[in-house]
């Protein structure tokens, strides 16, 4: 029975519990919807809240420890542009491991593996299916967008072959181009999507336009 309660007690296992939920926690902001990974994150972070709440632990040393995870693991899914700075959390991350608790320590070399193991998993997991995810967003987006129907706000004029305005479509501006001049007001018909400008026509140069699809 000793054993036992030596091996919950142990800084090492609840730190690593800990740690797994904050990363199952984040892995369900990349998957969302699947239900049972909130319930695992959930029944874990509770699990070592419990083990935490029974040790000499500095709070302190966890709000740095969950910040390091946040920044690291979450920063990509607002914006990838700052991946690079994000693995910044890993400095939090281990300084919170390793002042965990008052008293007892962590082992640095299971900080230094959990620290390993985070930056692969970010880098090669985490990362893939954030972009897997966007760029599945971006073709469900295109083949809504293609057929709608929406208005010139702003005069399209000649750049280069083409001619270049701003249209309103589904109540959104977007930068658009067509092969003929438009006026403001005119209405038109989306036929592709081209990064962040829209391809369109006026009703007058196209025969058949789609109605508009309901939102």
């Amino acid at each position: 029975m000793n054993s036992l309660n030596q091996f919950v007690i142990d800084p090492n296992v609840v730190y690593l519990i800990l740690l797994f939920g904050l990363w199952v926690a984040v892995t369900a902001a990349y998957i969302p919807g699947t239900g049972a990974i909130e319930v695992l994150a959930f029944v874990t972070l509770a699990v070592s809240i419990i083990a935490l709440s029974s040790m000499p632990t500095n709070w302190v040393a966890v709000l740095l420890l969950v910040l390091g995870v946040i920044s690291f693991l979450l920063v990509p899914f607002f914006s990838e542009r700052f991946a690079i700075l994000a693995q910044g959390g890993l400095i939090l991350q281990a300084v919170g491991g390793a002042l965990l608790f008052n008293g007892l320590s962590v082992s640095w070399l299971v900080i230094a593996i959990t620290i390993a193991i985070a930056l692969l998993y970010h880098n090669f997991v985490l990362l893939p299916l954030l972009r897997s995810n966007r760029q599945a967003k971006i073709i469900f987006d295109d083949s809504l967008l293609v057929g709608m129907v929406g208005q010139v706000t702003s005069s399209f004029t000649a750049s280069g072959s083409r001619y270049i305005g701003t249209v309103n479509v589904r109540s959104e501006q977007w930068t658009a181009y067509s092969s003929k001049p438009l006026a403001v007001g005119d209405e038109i018909a989306v036929i592709e999507r081209d990064g962040l400008q829209l391809l369109v026509e006026g009703f007058k140069h196209k025969q058949a336009p789609k109605e508009e699809a309901v939102s």
